[in-house]
């Protein structure tokens, strides 16, 4: 019997042109934020070399679906969890057929759960959703379709800045659909390519660009290649084990330590801060051992 060998895609497969992390440029220094909480995550990026500060990124990670619950209750939680779910679709189909062909988008799921999550997680804007609403049931699929099409042509955890246009072209595919502008798109792309694509937080605009915070493809491409460059600094340092850092990853730790702070969670805001391996500690270690002072006060 003889079997076929499998062609690897572009996607699955490490490009030889991968540039080797360099070290990231702090956050600006003396901007007015506008966004509440961004001073936190700004801090976090200001600690230089990136590399000597793994665990705190780790723990600030670990907090994530603790700050999703914070700040939008259960529906938050849900939207979140069938993005993921949609995710882990596309992953599944991608594997079987090698690319992304088989993946799509429908019109009620970006509507109902990417929109949503969005609106949800950041600033509402009310006064797109009519213009989401008329685009077409077939014209959201096909501009996933282009916009996926173009992801699969970059290589997995591409850093060398040689796939900036297909970057920004996949961008531009979903951004041809009505009232999607480049945060709505990256939405649905830092779902599909977590590894090249983050999303558009207002919080991570603030904290990694330096200038006014807008929603411009310019903008986005240039807190893309931030997230690109810490995610790539991060994971030469990361530790056998630990979950691989994303620029999709990167922009939900800063998110979180905005919220975090936003929200005066001081307990977490230490808890991530604090020097030293030996005393890093995740999100559910730290509710363990403020549980367990809780007890002995009571006894």
């Amino acid at each position: 019997m003889t079997t076929t060998k499998r062609r690897q895609s572009p996607r699955t497969k490490k490009a030889s042109t991968t540039a080797a992390a360099k070290p990231c440029k702090p956050a600006p220094k003396s901007k007015n934020y506008t966004r509440p909480g961004v001073e936190a995550a700004a801090r976090l990026v200001s600690l230089q070399p990136i590399s000597n500060h793994v665990c705190k990124w780790e723990r600030a990670s670990s907090y994530y679906a603790a700050m999703i619950k914070a700040k939008g209750g259960a529906k938050l939680v849900k939207l979140d969890k069938q993005r993921e779910d949609i995710a882990k679709d596309w992953n599944t189909k991608s594997a079987v057929n090698g690319n992304g062909t088989a993946c799509m988008l429908s019109k009620e799921q970006l509507l109902n759960v990417m929109i949503e999550w969005k609106f949800s997680k950041g600033k509402p804007r009310n006064m797109l959703k009519p213009l989401l609403k008329s685009n077409s049931d077939a014209s959201v699929p096909t501009a996933a379709k282009q916009a996926f099409e173009t992801a699969d042509g970059i290589p997995k955890n591409d850093a060398s800045g040689e796939y900036t246009k297909q970057i920004s072209s996949a961008i531009n595919h979903l951004c041809e659909l009505k009232g999607v502008g480049p945060a709505t798109a990256s939405a649905v792309l830092c779902q599909y390519r977590p590894d090249i694509f983050a999303f558009m937080d207002d919080e991570v605009i603030e904290c990694l660009y330096d200038g006014k915070r807008g929603y411009t493809l310019k903008i986005y491409m240039g807190v893309n290649d931030r997230c690109q460059e810490i995610s790539a600094e991060l994971n030469e340092a990361r530790k056998n084990g630990e979950d691989e850092w994303t620029p999709c990853r990167v922009g939900k730790a800063l998110w979180t330590l905005a919220t975090m702070s936003a929200t005066n969670d001081d307990n977490g805001l230490s808890a991530i801060f604090e020097d030293g391996d030996d005393g890093a500690r995740s999100m559910e270690e730290n509710e363990k051992s403020s549980n367990s002072r809780k007890r002995v006060k009571k006894g």
